[in-house]
């Protein structure tokens, strides 16, 4: 069985996938990842093939005359559970759900003829791509092949192809099967979904329970990692894709939760992405700095982990069994961070609710004072840790893609 993996050209949505593109091939498929070259690079840093598909930008705001993916994003004011009462959104909402939506299809487009004369070639038997790759689906529909859509890790399933209150696909999403001489493709296969089942909201879709197993890159174990300094490990992070979202705007909030951080009897780990050590004009004295350590490394040895609710944290820590603190800005992660919170294993803070300078870094202080004094954390994260080793794990799921394979 051949097996084309595709990807949005972010770290965070091609890890997830990764230890299932491993397994396939353990089991002596073969496989390939067809993606941005923006991405190739940790592609085959996973020890995967890369094939390069559409434009070699530096930055995807060059598909969009600069403009980002997240250009009218209001944080504030998104209702509770808005995936399952799209009817609360406001218009401006509804219409940045849709805009990012419309900005994939441009994506899509731009990576297909491509990704289709590589089909041509190589005769995949099976497109697996992640739930905002939009190619993966229509390519699969002009190939007349099965295609399996997978989740990186929110709780609900981000149909970004559809129109917010469900009502149909996108006129551009439509479009794009038209262009390509495809017939509409609104449903895929199978759902591969890594959320623990307790934080996923209810859906009739056909989703695979999948057990998340950790995969944030590639690197080497530090001599400290595993040094006992007789205090709590703390890990600060904000993930490998957010500071490539907001810039410049995460400095503030990076130096809040160090200076909240500080505050407290705890060894400090900043875990950061190169892009965000570079943001930094000086790095605090007093913790500790590291730069491109995975976090499936650094994880199983800290008390609690802040972080930006990003799913690759999340899951990661949850996989290991780790306390959390989210501050999120952006509403899906808000959505992820907010139904964990839910199981006990995390507390959640909203950006827009935390006042800046001091008086927001003190109420991030007392939050992760709670969640390191509070045992009850600790102990709904291992219990949250036990439910998800019990999934399917990635290697379960050969034998679904064989089955979809043979019955094409």
């Amino acid at each position: 069985m051949r097996v084309l993996f595709m990807t949005f050209p972010w770290e965070s949505h091609f890890y997830p996938v990764v230890p299932v593109a491993w397994a396939c091939r353990a089991a002596g498929h073969e496989v390939q990842v067809a993606t941005m070259p923006l991405l190739t690079g940790a592609v085959t840093a996973s020890g995967l093939p890369a094939v390069p598909v559409g434009p070699a930008v530096k930055d995807l705001k060059e598909l969009f005359a600069g403009r980002s993916h997240l250009a009218g994003l209001e944080p504030g004011g998104w209702p509770d559970d808005w995936p399952v009462h799209p009817e609360r959104l406001t218009d401006n909402q509804r219409a940045f759900l849709e805009n990012m939506g419309a900005m994939q299809c441009v994506i899509a487009r731009a990576m297909l003829p491509a990704v289709l004369a590589h089909a041509a070639e190589w005769k995949p038997d099976l497109i697996v791509s992640d739930a905002v790759t939009l190619a993966g689906p229509v390519a699969a529909a002009v190939l007349g092949i099965p295609n399996v859509r997978y989740q990186w890790g929110i709780p609900y399933l981000q149909r970004i192809e559809r129109h917010v209150d469900g009502s149909g696909p996108l006129p551009e999403y439509v479009e794009l099967h038209e262009e390509f001489g495809a017939e509409l493709r609104d449903e895929p296969d199978a759902w591969l979904d890594p959320c623990p089942p307790s934080m996923l909201y209810p859906t009739d879709d056909r989703r695979l329970p999948m057990r998340y197993v950790p995969y944030n890159g590639p690197g080497e174990v530090p001599e400290w990692l595993y040094e006992d300094s007789g205090k709590p490990r703390v890990c600060l992070t904000w993930g490998g894709t957010m500071a490539k979202s907001i810039g410049a705007d995460l400095v503030e909030a990076v130096g809040q939760v160090i200076e909240a951080a500080a505050g407290l009897d705890v060894e400090i780990v900043v875990a950061a992405s190169p892009v965000l050590r570079d943001l930094l004009d000086t790095v605090p004295t007093g913790l500790r700095f590291a730069v491109g350590l995975p976090m499936q490394l650094l994880l199983p040895t800290c008390a609690a982990v802040v972080h930006h609710g990003g799913p690759g944290t999340t899951h990661t820590a949850v996989a290991v069994g780790t306390p959390q603190l989210a501050i999120t800005r952006i509403p899906q992660l808000t959505i992820t961070s907010g139904r964990l919170a839910l199981t006990g294993a995390a507390r959640h803070l909203r950006h827009a609710d935390v006042p800046a300078g001091r008086p927001g870094a003190e109420l991030i202080r007392e939050e992760l004072r709670t969640l390191l004094a509070d045992p009850t954390y600790r102990a709904a994260a291992e219990a949250l840790r036990k439910d998800t080793a019990d999934l399917p794990s990635p290697a379960d799921l050969v034998a679904v893609f064989e089955r979809l394979a043979a019955r094409a």
